[in-house]
């Protein structure tokens, strides 16, 4: 019963805190950052929480940390193999998240996306361009060859965001 409640609770506090969903449209991606709200949580307690969160779900991440006097932040660095499907050719995902800290919050910042074919031959990363998503739509509609990218793109970034939000709500309820 204990768990049931927790879930709940959890669930409640994901909708409940959350700040909007990204989503691909002919803009580009969409918000360009979410800020979460973490009232209960100093700045020192995120950081050092995010560093254990990454260690803990992240199999061979480039973590790159800055500090910049109030400013600190993370960049992430984390690779899905496979993820993009394009007819019938599969594309992994490089993307490089900015996270920073800031009285009780904390903004999750997609900073670049990358795609490679899945091929025995390097044909090396290509940028995604998070600003500009015409090239996918034609009349307002998605390209059926590109739905993969305006769908799976965004969904790794909300599953990464809801994923480092539970884990901080989760770790400060235990201590």
């Amino acid at each position: 019963m204990k768990c049931l409640i927790f879930t709940i609770f959890l669930i409640s506090a994901t909708f409940a805190y959350s700040q909007n969903k990204f989503v691909f449209n002919e803009n580009g991606l969409v918000p360009e950052y979410t800020i979460s709200n973490m009232d209960s949580m100093t700045e020192t307690e995120m950081h050092k929480k995010t560093i254990k969160w990454i260690n803990a779900t992240s199999k061979n991440p480039n973590v790159i940390f800055d500090s910049h006097d109030k400013n600190d932040f993370i960049l992430l660095t984390g690779i899905k193999n496979n993820l993009l499907n394009i007819g019938k050719q599969y594309y992994h995902m490089k993307y490089t998240i900015k996270i920073s800290f800031e009285k009780g919050e904390y903004k999750f910042e997609p900073i670049a996306i990358q795609s490679k074919l899945n091929s025995k031959y390097d044909m090396g990363w290509k940028d995604f361009d998070l600003k500009n998503g015409a090239l996918y739509f034609k009349k307002g509609r998605v390209i059926k060859k590109s739905k993969s990218y305006v769908t799976d793109i965004p969904d790794v970034l909300n599953q990464l965001n809801t994923n480092l939000y539970n884990y901080l709500i989760t770790e400060n309820s235990d201590e």
